[in-house]
This record gives C-alpha cells, sequence and structure tokens, in this order.
C-alpha cells in the first residue's frame, strides 16, 4: 500500500484504519515491551543495553542532552 493512502478498511471486517494512529499505538506497544523486559535507555550519556529485547541492526548510542538558550526579544 503507498504511503499516500492514510486511512483504508479492511475488506474483511469492515473497520477502517488510520496508518498515523497504527503507528502511535506499536510505539506504545514497544515502549511498554521494552520497560517489562527491563531495557534501559538513557538519553543523558549514561548507559544503554538491550537486555532481552528483539534483535536489532542498529546501533543504540547515548544522547548527551543541552540545555537549550533562549535569549528574550
Amino acid at each position: 500500500m503507498p504511503l499516500e493512502i492514510r486511512m483504508w478498511t479492511c475488506d474483511k471486517c469492515g473497520t477502517k484504519h488510520d496508518r498515523d494512529i497504527n503507528a502511535a499505538i506499536n510505539i506504545r506497544n514497544e515502549a511498554q515491551r521494552m520497560i517489562t523486559a527491563g531495557i534501559v535507555v538513557t538519553a543523558n550519556g549514561g548507559t544503554v543495553s538491550r537486555g532481552a529485547g528483539r534483535k536489532s541492526s542498529i546501533a543504540l548510542v547515548p544522547l548527551k542532552l543541552e540545555t537549550p538558550s533562549f535569549t528574550a526579544g
């Protein structure tokens, strides 16, 4: 199915599906799975471990957060 199709209806059950909502549900479910599995991912220069999660070819690298600078104007 091409990406420009954002909503579609199942031919079998007639349920309408929204790709963006489905993606959000998948992201939430994966985050919950990672929490349940005890996978630790920190974004402030800490340790990153994959634990018992899915195998991935993507290397997980901790990110260093910087304080944003704002100027009054």
